[in-house]
C-alpha cells in the first residue's frame, strides 16, 4: 500500500435531493403573508359593508314608521309638530312642517287662515360609531273635507 492515499469522499447529492435555500424559504413566507393580509382586508371590508347596510336598513325602517304615524294622526291646523314613534338607540327623528300659502308655495310660517295643506319633512339621523347618511321623507297632510 505504498503510494496509495485514501481520500474520504462525500457522497454527491443528486440535483432533485437538494434542499431549499434560505432565500426560497423567505420568499415563500412573504408570499403567504401577503395573501393572508389580502384575505383579512377583504373580510374586514365585508364586515364594515354589512354593518353599514344594516344601519341604512334600520334608518329606512325608522323613517317609514314615523311617516306612517304622521299619516295616521289627524290633521292639526297650524301644527307645531307631529308625534313620531320613539326611535331605537342610535337614531334620532326630526320633524319639520311647512304650510301651504294657498297661492303656490310652502312656507315656514302658518298663514293667517290655514289652507288645510302641510308638508311634513321627516329626517332620521344615525349617531354613534360609523353613522350613515341621513334618511329624509316628505309627507303631505291634507285636512279632511268630511268634517
Amino acid at each position: 500500500m505504498t503510494g496509495l492515499t485514501l481520500r474520504s469522499r462525500r457522497p454527491r447529492r443528486r440535483r432533485g435531493e437538494q434542499g431549499e435555500t434560505l432565500v426560497e424559504a423567505l420568499v415563500a413566507v412573504v408570499l403567504i403573508g401577503v395573501a393572508f393580509v389580502a384575505i383579512l382586508g377583504g373580510i374586514g371590508t365585508a364586515i364594515i359593508s354589512s354593518v353599514t347596510q344594516q344601519k341604512v336598513t334600520s334608518a329606512d325602517s325608522v323613517i317609514r314608521s314615523a311617516a306612517e304615524k304622521v299619516i295616521s294622526d289627524p290633521y292639526v291646523s297650524c301644527a307645531s309638530g307631529y308625534k313620531t314613534p320613539t326611535p331605537p338607540a342610535g337614531y334620532t327623528v326630526a320633524v319639520r312642517i311647512e304650510y301651504w300659502d294657498g297661492v303656490g308655495a310652502f312656507g315656514q310660517s302658518c298663514p293667517t287662515a290655514d289652507t288645510g295643506v302641510q308638508k311634513v319633512t321627516l329626517t332620521v339621523h344615525s349617531t354613534g360609531p360609523r353613522p350613515v347618511r341621513d334618511a329624509t321623507l316628505e309627507v303631505v297632510k291634507r285636512e279632511s273635507m268630511l268634517s
